[in-house]
């Protein structure tokens, strides 16, 4: 692909036509919001009363079946994208240090240890998701209005998410997910503050969002910007804070509950994955498949019919070939029963939450 052609894909849309409207989304606005942005709290209040009424037998394995295919959604995204070329010390020498430090401290007794930093690194992980999805749509109108917004827009993501994990760790100090932790606990002074300034930042951002006049007083203080802030933005952070705070506050009396935020991040990712595989498809298998990347549907990606609805499928089952085969080896290793596989299942958990910090990025883009 020619430097044109990277500058063409990677410019700055407005709103100001049709055509560049359509270009600012994964799919569509409607989708988009149902499946990666503002639709996810009717999800949540959904699974919240399937687990008030019925339990979380099934939400459990809905979460075992959605965690493996997301899993190979990071591992197609490399393989297709032929990752392993320019990116070697990432995509496979850390992930293989990974999973041998996983074996040694799970042979030498570290449970407690190793639970511990599968809670911590599990925030860190869906914070960082809601993040990077919330920027390619901030990207495509150009990027943060000013500092102004930038500020706002980290302390909404990264406060919520501090705030929860602590109030997890005060509510429910001896164990995560009916295992014992090591629990950070500051005090009930401590963790009600940074509640409040996690509320307030969300609330801030918000307003200051919401009305372009607010946006232009503080452009003169902080920077002057483009005066674009794209909806869809909006929508991951307030579905951010909201799904962060009712996970971990009712997840701490009752595990069941991150359960919640567990699929709903497993869905956002798999949406946001086969878009960018969706994308990958149609330029040919070239080009920018990262968060910095604005896709480009085609004047009839709404049509499904004939030759574009073979098209889609066709894609859907490439992206889809991955996921599968990770499902598979899940279950077969839960039917073996094998001791020395289970380690493998944990290691292999924080090779994504490596992986997916490290393919996304500005480095990653050109393969």
């Amino acid at each position: 692909m020619s430097l044109l052609q990277m500058n063409r894909i990677s410019q700055p849309m407005t709103f100001n036509s049709p055509t560049a409207s359509s270009a600012l989304w994964l799919f569509s606005p409607r989708r988009d919001f149902w499946l990666a942005c503002g639709g996810a709290p009717v999800g949540l209040i959904v699974a919240i009363c399937v687990i008030i009424l019925r339990g979380d037998r099934e939400l459990d394995a809905l979460d075992f079946v959605l965690s493996e295919f997301h899993l190979g959604a990071t591992y197609d995204a490399i393989l297709r994208r032929r990752l392993w070329r320019s990116r070697r010390v990432d995509v496979l020498l850390v992930p293989l240090a990974i999973v041998a430090l996983t074996y040694a401290l799970s042979m030498t007794g570290h449970s407690i240890l190793l639970t511990s930093i599968t809670m911590y690194a599990a925030v860190w992980h869906r914070g960082r998701q809601s993040f990077g999805v919330a920027r390619f749509y901030q990207r495509g109108v150009g990027g943060p209005v000013s500092r102004a917004h930038d500020m706002l827009f980290c302390g909404a993501i990264y406060l919520p998410m501090v705030a929860a994990a602590l109030a997890y760790g005060h509510l429910s100090p001896s164990s995560y997910e009916e295992k014992p932790y090591y629990a950070l606990n500051f005090g009930a002074d401590a963790t009600a503050l940074i509640g409040a300034a996690a509320l307030l930042c969300v609330i801030a951002y918000g307003v200051w969002t919401q009305w372009p006049s607010d946006r232009g007083a503080l452009n003169l203080a902080f920077g002057t910007g483009h005066g674009h802030v794209h909806p869809a933005e909006r929508w991951v952070v307030l579905a951010h804070a909201l799904a962060f705070s009712s996970a971990y506050l009712l997840g701490a009396s009752n595990a069941s509950f991150i359960l919640v935020l567990a699929v709903h991040h497993e869905v956002q990712y798999l949406y946001f994955a086969y878009a960018m595989a969706r994308h990958s498809e149609n330029s040919g298998g070239h080009g920018i498949v990262a968060v910095e990347a604005v896709i480009k549907p085609g004047p009839k990606a709404a049509d499904l019919s004939g030759g574009k609805f073979r098209t889609e499928l066709k894609q859907a089952a490439g992206f889809i070939r991955w996921p599968v085969i990770g499902f598979a080896g899940a279950v077969f290793g839960g039917w073996a029963q094998v001791s020395w596989l289970a380690p493998l299942g944990m290691g292999g958990l924080f090779c994504h939450y490596w992986l997916d910090g490290r393919i996304w990025t500005r480095r990653s883009r050109v393969v």
